[in-house]
């Protein structure tokens, strides 16, 4: 997907999380490149992710920390992309997206 947040904005990504080997989410700049894992928080998956009480997972992208668990950082960037999978996956949920103000 792509992505384009204010630094006031807030995206948030809702989904079921399937039964499968592995997913992750990682956000990624313009050109489908990861973003500097190793000083920024910009991705996670089935072992980091920390799911709601129901199953789901909430994934909240924005430039500084909403208080929302599961906070991914756009390291700078204002647009860019995103990747989210399943491996092996029993079924493919469709995630739903929103954009709402910090």
């Amino acid at each position: 997907g792509y992505w384009e947040l204010e630094e006031d904005e807030v995206l948030i990504i809702q989904t079921i999380v399937p039964s499968c080997d592995y997913w992750n989410f990682q956000l990624d700049n313009y050109w489908f490149e990861s973003l500097d894992y190793r000083y920024l928080r910009i991705a996670i998956n089935n072992e980091s992710a920390t799911l709601n009480e129901d199953g789901t997972v909430t994934i909240a992208i924005s430039a500084i920390d909403p208080g929302i668990k599961n906070w991914i950082e756009t390291g700078g960037h204002k647009v860019g992309t995103m990747l989210l999978r399943w491996v092996n996956a029993s079924t493919f949920p469709e995630p739903t997206t929103f954009i709402k103000k910090l």
